[in-house]
């Protein structure tokens, strides 16, 4: 995935502030190969970013990794019950 394929997925999210402001530091972490479009789309939609503009990059990746450890950690297998 390239840097051109983050820009879309965050500005497809309603994230392009955000990836406007640090979309460089996220391409030279490599966070396209941590995330997919569809965990972008559920975190944008949990999380309020009216802030965005005064945002470090460390911050919002900490509520990002944490928003992906409940989404992976919190799935109950079928038939659970």
């Amino acid at each position: 995935m390239g840097e051109k394929d983050i820009q879309d997925m965050f500005e497809w999210a309603g994230l392009s502030t955000i990836y406007d402001q640090h979309g460089y530091k996220m391409w030279l972490s490599g966070l396209e190969d941590s995330i997919d479009a569809e965990l972008l789309d559920h975190f944008a939609d949990a999380y309020s970013f009216e802030n965005a503009e005064t945002m470090f990059y460390d911050e919002f990746l900490f509520h990002l990794r944490i928003f992906k450890n409940i989404s992976n950690n919190n799935e109950l297998p079928p038939r659970y019950w």
